[in-house]
């Protein structure tokens, strides 16, 4: 009997797990409920920017379009009412003419030399068609597409990586465009193996296992943060707060109050003042560096040698200001984007 009594109370405790494992399972699907409804708001949002865009472009190119119509018309419109006059007077003059020859010889001669004079000057031969009349049709319509997707570059923010809110801590406040992160009160969130729960700590939403990969962060006057990379996790991300190389993370921080930041592996990073607005950082997964450059002075701060062993995702960890009200802002600096024209060979 007490056999059965023991397996009858693990079972009912293995029923509690079940039945604690389901109701996540169940605030996983109202987040995911409240979350599409959000998404397509905001997808919405962004076409309707685009849409806006495009359409005042149009009509810029439209206005354009009549603008040049209506100057070419009036020109052309000129010239033939000019031709008009001017074929009409050699008619009256032709008139005349036709009248003058069924006068008597002297009559004639008498008034044959002036007349003579008349048509001179207006018999010259009329003007040709000048060019450019025609609409510049190929101002128009040449690689338009390409044109107007050119100027929409200087309207779109592009960034190396968005950061990926279904890992953020439940102190971060990630922007709309997942761009920027800053540390509030407090927030319940949906409990998802990715998401961080000890530390208000992110990580970037794109992994880099090969090749050479660089970007920037503006510390928006951070004094208590972390800028490195990080393996991902299995599981929960429910770790001590001291991240190190050991348990997959590689980062230089800062603590507020300190002179200088530090490297994750507790080696004093000399050439790196504690106050740092951009941080520069370089990853090449082929030789196994990661380097950390003060992008402002651009002065190199401190370089990991290690084997990553497979992909590693951006890591930030935005702590809070003491005595200070005002939240301070991550922000992953906005790609240069320059578009290279070349004939392909």
């Amino acid at each position: 009997q007490a056999k059965l009594a023991n397996m009858e109370s693990s079972l009912r405790d293995k029923a509690k797990d079940f039945g604690a494992v389901r109701r996540s399972y169940e605030s996983i699907s109202r987040h995911n409920e409240t979350e599409s409804e959000r998404l397509e708001r905001q997808v919405k949002w962004e076409f309707e920017k685009l849409h806006k865009f495009l359409w005042e472009e149009e009509q810029a190119v439209l206005a354009q379009i009549r603008e040049e119509t209506g100057r070419k018309q009036d020109r052309i419109q000129g010239k033939m009412e000019q031709l008009a006059e001017a074929s009409q007077a050699l008619l009256n003059e032709a008139t005349r003419l036709q009248a003058d020859l069924k006068q008597d010889d002297i009559t004639f001669l008498m008034t044959h030399k002036n007349r003579k004079r008349r048509i001179a000057c207006t018999a010259e031969e009329p003007e040709a068609v000048p060019s450019g009349l025609l609409l510049d049709v190929a101002k128009y319509l040449g690689s338009l597409q390409y044109n107007v997707w050119k100027k929409m570059l200087d309207t779109i923010t592009a960034v190396p990586f968005s950061l990926d809110p279904n890992s953020a801590a439940g102190w971060l406040s990630v922007s709309e465009d997942l761009s920027s992160v800053s540390i509030c009160s407090y927030k319940g969130s949906v409990e998802n193996p990715e998401r961080f729960t000890s530390a208000p700590c992110i990580l970037g939403s794109r992994g880099f296992s090969e090749g050479f990969h660089t970007w920037e962060v503006d510390l928006g006057g951070l004094t208590n943060w972390r800028v490195g990379v990080s393996r991902p996790h299995k599981g929960s991300h429910s770790w001590s707060c001291h991240h190190d190389s050991r348990s997959g993370f590689w980062y230089i921080y800062h603590l507020q109050g300190k002179d200088e930041c530090r490297a994750s592996n507790a080696v004093r990073s000399q050439t790196a003042p504690g106050n740092i607005r951009r941080v520069r950082v370089e990853l090449d997964c082929t030789e196994g560096e990661l380097s950390f450059y003060d992008a402002d002075l651009q002065s190199h701060i401190y370089t990991f040698h290690e084997k990553f062993g497979g992909a590693v995702f951006p890591y930030f960890y935005v702590g809070n200001t003491q005595g200070d009200a005002n939240a301070k802002t991550l922000r992953i600096c906005p790609l240069r984007v320059r578009v290279l024209e070349d004939v392909p060979t």
